[in-house]
């Protein structure tokens, strides 16, 4: 609102503007990759003219920086709840290591299979894993890397391997990679025969997993 307490509607507009660059430069940079989609094709797909990208965020490398703080912050907003919520319960219970771990891995993968993030996002983020550019540091510091610890303290904790230790990194990985696989994955789908995860399918595949790394965690005898 303006000082007399009208809405400007030039600052409406803009926003409208920016939020519509946004959402088509998601869909665009993760069906085409960033270096094949041109100022003109964005402009045109949000209904505006190029020098908006300019404007609103300096060109094309600042949209598309934009884009990937913009995934990166629902990323960790999601991982980061998911964590909160599982140690809170397992502290409320007073749970030893090994069933945190479980609660863990069954309240994350829950998330990620039932998060309503986009398709583009998905693809956006499998672009950046696979040929990374120079926004994928924001992607990592931001989002990976503190799951990635969270995962690390975690078999310190249930295994007794040093956070630091190579061997502890492989597992902390395992479990990330094991968490993020059914988010989205046409190949488990089709392998269940399923379009889609029910409420309980996501319980189930959280159980399972759950299971199957209890061996992998807990320390030899």
């Amino acid at each position: 609102m303006d000082e007399n307490g009208k809405i400007d509607t030039r600052t409406a507009k803009g926003q409208a503007t920016r939020d519509r660059l946004l959402a088509e430069a998601l869909r665009l940079f993760a069906i085409k990759g960033f270096e094949a989609v041109g100022t003109r094709e964005l402009a045109a797909a949000a209904g505006t003219n190029i020098a908006s990208i300019a404007f609103h965020f300096g060109g094309k490398e600042g949209l598309y920086g934009e884009v990937v703080r913009h995934v990166a912050a629902t990323l960790a907003s999601l991982y980061q709840n998911a964590f909160a919520a599982a140690q809170a319960e397992s502290r409320a219970k007073g749970e030893e290591p090994i069933r945190r771990a479980h609660r863990v891995i069954a309240k994350l993968i829950a998330a990620l299979a039932a998060s309503n993030r986009s398709r583009w996002m998905s693809l956006l983020l499998q672009r950046e894993f696979i040929t990374p550019t120079a926004c994928f540091d924001t992607l990592y510091e931001e989002a990976i890397r503190p799951c990635l610890e969270e995962f690390s303290q975690l078999v310190e904790a249930t295994a007794g391997l040093a956070a630091e230790s190579l061997d502890n990194r492989v597992l902390a990985y395992s479990l990330f990679t094991m968490a993020s696989a059914f988010s989205r994955n046409g190949n488990f789908l089709r392998f269940t025969g399923k379009t889609g995860y029910a409420p309980q399918d996501i319980d189930a595949i959280g159980r399972a997993v759950a299971g199957f790394i209890d061996k992998g965690l807990r320390p030899s005898a």
